[in-house]
């Protein structure tokens, strides 16, 4: 009988670690099973979740309250993650994921069939000011490459983006600002 029950536990733990393994990897394949970064100008796919969840607003497939409960932990987590230096990119793919698993499939679809580009990105940015310094084409640029400008020249530069009405920042201030209208738009739904 002790034999018998040793078994029973044995193969319910089995199952039970299988089970976790399988729900362990689902995530992993979730944002990648759908979408991709294999276009031209392709955004990252954490933007691309983000800023389709915000594009997706008035269509088929706008998010439900109870998605938007879901998301919301998820894209303050992104938001905190993304701003410290000790994050390793798997905690990131982590909660990405999480949050394409908190999408339908045709949500998914419908953010793939956006193709958003670093290009839309700019654009949404553009209209709260932000402006990223654009890449040229083929052209990789190199760290430091702007450290030969004197201190007044940075001003200089500062000086006519501030009297243009822009602000000219790093990636992570954009990111940040993403993710900070997802998270008011998410407020706004179920209200």
């Amino acid at each position: 009988m002790k034999t018998k029950i040793l078994a029973i536990s044995i193969a319910l733990f089995i199952v039970s670690l299988l089970g976790a393994c399988a729900t362990a990897a689902a995530p992993t394949s979730a944002a990648t099973s759908i979408l991709t970064t294999e276009f031209a100008d392709a955004a990252n796919l954490r933007s691309q979740l983000a800023y389709g969840i915000l594009l997706m607003d008035g269509t088929a497939q706008t998010v439900s309250p109870e998605q938007a409960a879901a998301l919301k932990p998820l894209l303050q987590a992104i938001m905190s993650l993304s701003g410290d230096d000790t994050t390793a990119s798997e905690e990131l793919t982590a909660v990405q994921d999480q949050i394409a698993l908190a999408l339908s499939p045709e949500q998914l679809q419908a953010i793939k069939a956006m193709e958003i580009t670093n290009a839309d990105l700019q654009g949404y940015y553009a209209q709260f000011g932000i402006v990223l310094p654009t890449p040229i084409p083929g052209v990789t640029k190199v760290p430091g490459s702007g450290s030969g400008k004197t201190e007044a020249e940075k001003a200089a530069s500062q000086a006519t983006a501030a009297a243009s009405g822009q602000t000219t920042g790093s990636g992570q201030v954009a990111k940040s600002l993403l993710y900070e209208k997802v998270i008011e738009y998410l407020d706004t739904i179920g209200q």
